[in-house]
C-alpha cells in the first residue's frame, strides 16, 4: 500500500464521529436551574401572583411558554422588569406551572384540573394543558359539563 493510500484510510478513520443525545444532561441542567431558582440564585424576574413572588429566569420561563417569550422579547415594560404581575391565576396553580416548567412534574387531579386547564391554555403551557384535557375528558358527564363553561369545553372538544 502506498503512503498517500494510507493517508487517505487514516484521514477517512479520523473523520468518524461520535454523535450522542444525552437526556440526563438536559435534566441534570434542569435540575441545577431548579435549585438555583429555590434559592433565588441568578433569578432575572419575580413573578407576582396576588401578593405571593415566585423567582424564576426568564430564558427557562420563555422556553417554555409561548406567552412568556413574547413578553420577555417585546417591548414590552415586562421585558426588563425584575416583578411581573399575573393578574388572572391563583397563587397555587402558578407554583405548580412552574414547577412543571422546571421539573416537567405535575400531579392534575379533580381539585386543580380546571384551574390549571385556564392557566396552561392563558400562558401557552402546552403539556400540561393536554394533560388537563386529558384527564377532564374522562371527568365529563351530564352534572359538570354546563358548569364548567364554554372555554374549558372549547379545549376539550378542541383535543
Amino acid at each position: 500500500m502506498a503512503s498517500s493510500e494510507r493517508m487517505s484510510s487514516a484521514k477517512k478513520k479520523d473523520d468518524k464521529k461520535c454523535a450522542t443525545k444525552e437526556h440526563r444532561q438536559l435534566s441534570s441542567i434542569m435540575g441545577v436551574m431548579n435549585n438555583l431558582r429555590k434559592q433565588g440564585t441568578l433569578c432575572d424576574v419575580t413573578l407576582v401572583v396576588q401578593g405571593k413572588h415566585f423567582p424564576a429566569h426568564r430564558v427557562v420561563l420563555a422556553a417554555a411558554s409561548r406567552f412568556f417569550s413574547l413578553m420577555f422579547t417585546s417591548k414590552m415594560m415586562e421585558s426588563v422588569s425584575h416583578e411581573v404581575e399575573l393578574r388572572s391565576a391563583e397563587p397555587e396553580i402558578i407554583e405548580l406551572l412552574i414547577e412543571y416548567i422546571y421539573t416537567a412534574q405535575i400531579s392534575v387531579n379533580s381539585s386543580n384540573a380546571e384551574s390549571l386547564l385556564n392557566a396552561a391554555n392563558q400562558y401557552q403551557i402546552e403539556p400540561v394543558k393536554k394533560m388537563c384535557v386529558e384527564f377532564l375528558k374522562g371527568q365529563v358527564d351530564a352534572t359538570n359539563c354546563l358548569a364548567w363553561g364554554c372555554g374549558i369545553m372549547f379545549c376539550i372538544c378542541n383535543e
